[in-house]
């Protein structure tokens, strides 16, 4: 979420990128990831190893399911990734984008200065929303079965918020 919100060019509207600056950093300060990533572990005897293994098998994120799971994840991230790269390679496109401008008449399109640059990064955009839903999906099937009260939603919402301004 960080690159997403850091890259400059078209991913995040200029107008929202502090807001999601603030946010992630509102996370970070609060050591939400490294609270997920405390719930998953075991106390050093290996107790609560069980119950553990019980509520991710419930979800589905144990054995050839987790497996699946992670590979979709590492298939959808490759694609994101490839686009994006491929985005940057290119450069930020010339000229306004025509999805941004609230004075855009559809009735009566200007021409854009930039298409073959503007399609590539709409393509990362587009893959890396869709990188962020598959995300999802892993992650609330993680924070329905290992209650981190608080986190695992607010991490949630910023992610979703980011899908959003991504899916224009």
């Amino acid at each position: 979420m960080h690159d997403i919100v850091n890259e400059e060019g078209p991913l995040v509207p200029e107008s929202l990128r502090a807001g999601f600056r603030t946010a992630l950093t509102q996370l970070d300060e609060s050591d939400a990831f490294g609270e997920v990533t405390n719930a998953l572990r075991t106390d050093e005897d290996g107790a609560g190893v069980e119950q553990l293994e019980a509520d991710l098998n419930r979800v589905g994120l144990l054995g050839q399911s987790l497996e699946l799971k992670l590979e979709v994840v590492d298939w959808s991230f490759a694609r994101a990734n490839g686009a994006w790269d491929l985005a940057r390679r290119a450069g930020p496109p010339e000229g306004p984008d025509l999805d941004d401008d609230p004075s855009f008449n559809a009735a009566d399109p200007r021409e854009d200065p930039d298409p073959q640059r503007r399609v590539l990064w709409r393509r990362a955009r587009k893959l890396l929303t869709k990188l962020l839903g598959t995300i999802d999906d892993f992650f609330e099937s993680l924070i329905s079965a290992i209650p981190i009260p608080g986190v695992g939603e607010a991490i949630g919402e910023i992610k979703k918020a980011l899908e959003s301004v991504l899916d224009r």
